[in-house]
């Protein structure tokens, strides 16, 4: 039978099997089924793979079909094998061409499902609750890496990006507390939210390998979120791993915790056998929307605004700790410009405040704001617990507080955006959020104007020299150093003396000196018996490449609670340490000393970490 005739009887058979009606009959029974899908699923936030699994389920079915309706054919007696007799005889090719069709088809939509629907391939962890899709990396980069930046997250909504930049926020901060890498703060990735810079420059200028971008969209009049997060190596702008995940509105507490798990699992792989949290309450999307608006207005200093917005928030859901937090916040703001409150009012604030304390989920705010009151104005200190309830206005001759020195403070205001907003923002934080954004000039003049008050603020004088040489600028810093020496070194012959040493020491072509000057300082100062920051002498051996005295240092650091503790997180001079296990557990170690604290000053909530953020007690805990 020559080809033709054999191409000629293949088709009449298929024609007499019924293969082709039934395969239309499939077709448009597929056609229905998808259609039907995309109008359901949505309605029950289904993510996107389950209709990629349809779609690719009914292509491998096609060819089952087709084959099914060669052998078989249903009559109005059922289903029965279809009769051969009185056939022509069909050559083996087309057979042969119908099953390596079907095995094309198959072995592409298996291939689809390991690499999309496993997320990962064999051996991979199962994708975590919320992730709709992930691509591995395209490009096995073996980068050490040491720090991380989150851009803004484009907003795709149209509208004011208020919840956006709320995520952003979260997620550093999330990040930063599950990880030992230097996250980035959001202070200084904000210049960022319109550039037309590359990665690799935005990646050296903030000094990272890994940096995170993404969007979120979230459909006008829908509880429904959606956020895309991409993740790449920076200095050579390679797309490593892509994540999307779709949830409610009223899940967005877990969702945003989960984005940060999944970063810092990806990124670090110190969370592998880390799980996210179970208990996360459901907050009202409305309630959340009215919280976002009043921080807002919060922030614009319209307080009267802001406590009309708060208290709608807490009509809608008042289970939601944080408006009650910010309610507290709105009316502190308002007495620090010297606004007469009546009593009623500042009782109803501190009402608030506790009652946030009691539902849980907002303890950092809390705390922070604990701090802020007591540093603003000693009548709206703390105390017992308890806000003054003070009518009248401040007085103008109220001085300013002491720059609080302790770590683990500072680090409590820094941490949160209300503490950033009410702690009586001292200089030296100041001047630490203005070199985070790079405005150096700024830096100088905060620093220049605190030493013109109090030319021996030996912490000013530090954080100046420091500045000197992150712009690796070692002559400018010697210059200061001599400075320092002159104005807080009451005798002038010893003053003399130890700018002599310094001179003869140091070798403007081999920063190197300059370290070595330093070492022999501290060790001269220990004889003298003068206190020694654990933090400087770290500091200086890292600079002399000694890793295991700078970790030594820093574990002396801990046990004396050193004030420069606060910036270990966010410093790149520890770059070289973080992945070090004994670096690790002075970070832990920190976290342990924070939560002592919090305990001594009577906090009742569950301490920071994804736990700690779950808006309001769990069920079992009401």
């Amino acid at each position: 039978m020559n080809r033709k005739a054999g191409l000629s009887a293949f088709w009449k058979e298929v024609e007499r099997r019924r293969v082709v009606r039934t395969g239309s009959y499939y077709v448009v029974a597929a056609f229905v089924l998808l259609q039907l899908g995309e109008i359901v699923l949505p309605t029950f936030d289904a993510p996107n793979w389950v209709m990629q699994s349809l779609v690719v389920v009914l292509l491998l079915g096609l060819p089952v079909v087709l084959a099914c309706a060669w052998v078989y054919d249903l009559t109005p007696h059922g289903l029965k094998r279809t009769s051969d007799q009185g056939v022509t005889r069909v050559t083996l090719a087309p057979r042969v061409a119908l099953l390596v069709v079907t095995l094309i088809v198959a072995g592409v939509g298996a291939l689809w499902f390991q690499r999309n629907a496993r997320a990962g391939g064999e051996g991979a962890e199962p994708a975590p609750a919320g992730v709709e899709a992930e691509v591995l990396a395209i490009a096995d980069i073996d980068t050490t890496v040491t720090a991380i930046a989150v851009l803004p997250l484009a907003d795709l909504t149209g509208g004011e990006d208020l919840f956006a930049r709320q995520l952003h926020e979260e997620i550093i901060t999330l990040l930063s507390e599950l990880t030992t890498l230097r996250v980035v703060s959001r202070t200084s990735v904000e210049r960022y939210r319109t550039t037309d810079k590359l990665l690799p420059e935005i990646a050296a200028e903030l000094g990272v390998q890994r940096i995170v971008t993404g969007s979120v969209a979230m459909a006008a009049g829908s509880d429904s979120v959606r956020i895309s997060v991409q993740l790449l190596d920076a200095p050579t702008d390679t797309h490593l791993r892509s994540m999307t995940y779709q949830r409610e509105m009223r899940d967005i507490l877990r969702l945003q915790t989960e984005v940060a798990v999944d970063i810092a699992r990806t990124v670090v792989g110190e969370l592998e056998a880390a799980a996210v949290p179970q208990q996360f309450a459901q907050i009202d999307p409305e309630g959340y929307r009215l919280t976002l608006e009043g921080r807002q207005a919060l922030e614009a200093e319209r307080w009267d605004d802001a406590l009309a917005l708060f208290d709608r928030a807490i009509g809608e859901d008042s289970t939601f700790a944080l408006p009650s937090v910010l309610w507290y916040a709105a009316v502190l703001g308002a007495r620090m410009e010297g606004r007469a409150m009546p009593a009623d009012t500042l009782a109803m604030a501190v009402a608030h405040l506790q009652r946030a304390r009691e539902l849980g989920g907002a303890d950092e705010e809390v705390e922070a704001l604990q701090v802020a009151a007591g540093q603003a104005d000693p009548r709206l200190g703390w105390g017992a617990g308890v806000l003054a309830p003070v009518e009248g206005d401040l007085d103008a001759g109220v001085a300013e507080p002491a720059l609080d020195t302790d770590s683990l403070t500072r680090t409590l205001v820094e941490r949160t955006r209300i503490g950033r907003q009410f702690g009586g923002p001292s200089p030296l934080m100041r001047a630490n959020r203005y070199r985070e954004q790079g405005q150096y000039d700024s830096v100088a003049v905060v620093l220049r104007e605190v030493l013109a008050e109090n030319p021996r603020m030996s912490p000013a004088w530090a954080a100046l020299e420091d500045l000197r040489l992150h712009l690796r600028d070692y002559e400018g810093a010697v210059g200061i150093r001599e400075e320092w020496i002159r104005a807080t070194q009451r005798d002038a012959a010893a003053a003399a003396t130890a700018i002599d040493a310094l001179n003869a020491t140091f070798d403007a072509s081999d920063p190197r000196t300059y370290w070595e000057w330093r070492r022999g300082s501290i060790a001269d100062r220990q004889q003298r018996g003068e206190r020694v920051s654990q933090v400087e002498a770290a500091t200086v051996a890292i600079h002399l490449d000694d890793l295991s005295g700078a970790l030594d240092h820093l574990e002396a650091a801990v046990e004396a609670r050193d004030p420069a503790l606060a910036f270990l997180s966010t410093n790149p001079v520890w770059d070289p340490l973080r992945r070090h296990p004994r670096f690790r557990e002075i970070q832990q170690r920190i976290g342990e000393l924070w939560r002592e604290r919090r305990e001594s000053r009577g906090g009742r909530g569950r301490g920071p970490g994804p736990e700690g953020r779950s808006g309001r007690r769990p069920d079992s805990a009401r």
